[in-house]
């Protein structure tokens, strides 16, 4: 299996990078090849949460840009050993459409998922991204306002050639107050319009690192069955609360 896989969000704050995480971290487990590139240039939270701060030399920028070679931009993970590609240090930077493609296709030789941390919101990075994405994950919390916003991204992806999508419900409490608009979660599903991949429960305290074993709880058991819907299989969906 290959696939390339871009999680995206309309808005910052929605926990959409420590999902793409710790969903590679499920996948590399399962012993998947898994690549994570860090899209969000400007901004290079990834290793830390990776617990790898300092070790970036090179980044996705050099790498485009034939500053290096793609080996020295990757950092390894040793606890899941996924691997990492920084962002590029520029938040500026916006690559050329054939360097884009050709780090593609590399990555679809070498790799059983490549996951893409895309920016948040509309910038000029995401239709490059999505173009060459086989999957689109949609990351929103459980509010009427976010669930339009997906609705308007998945538009946006769809006309960018990424008609494949998925929607992750994260950071669902216990006992979801309703609105007028949004009484439970088929509610916020049917304001997206987009076909859920999880509904990830809230979780207390900072989330860590991924580890060699799943986070226990309600919470770990939804990531790794992320991953394990990605990787094929026929997992049951259970909607928090």
């Amino acid at each position: 299996m290959n696939e390339s896989v871009l999680f995206v969000s309309g808005k910052g704050g929605t926990g959409k990078s420590a999902l793409c995480l710790h969903t590679a971290g499920a996948l590399a487990r399962r012993g998947r090849r898994v690549l994570v590139v860090e899209a969000v240039p400007g901004f290079r939270g990834l290793e830390l949460t990776l617990a790898l701060p300092g070790k970036t030399v090179y980044d996705f920028a050099d790498v485009l840009e034939s500053r290096c070679s793609l080996g020295e931009a990757i950092l390894t993970h040793e606890a899941t050993q996924l691997r990492l590609m920084p962002a590029p240090g520029d938040p500026l930077y916006l690559p050329g459409e054939e360097r884009l493609s050709a780090f593609f296709a590399w990555a679809r030789e070498h790799w059983d998922f490549l996951l893409v941390d895309g920016p948040p919101g509309f910038p000029p990075f995401l239709p490059l991204l999505a173009k060459h994405c086989s999957l689109g994950v949609l990351v929103i919390p459980p509010e009427e306002l976010a669930a339009r916003s997906a609705g308007r991204l998945s538009a946006f992806l769809t006309r960018e050639g990424l008609g494949r999508q998925r929607l992750i419900i994260n950071r669902v409490p216990r006992d979801l107050p309703p609105t007028p608009v949004i009484r439970d979660l088929d509610d916020v599903i049917d304001l997206s319009g987009v076909q859920l991949l999880g509904a990830v429960p809230e979780r207390e305290g900072p989330l860590p690192a991924p580890g060699e074993e799943p986070l226990p709880g309600p919470f770990g058991q939804e990531l790794d069955a992320i991953a394990r819907r990605l990787m094929g299989e026929q997992v049951e969906l259970t909607l928090f609360p």
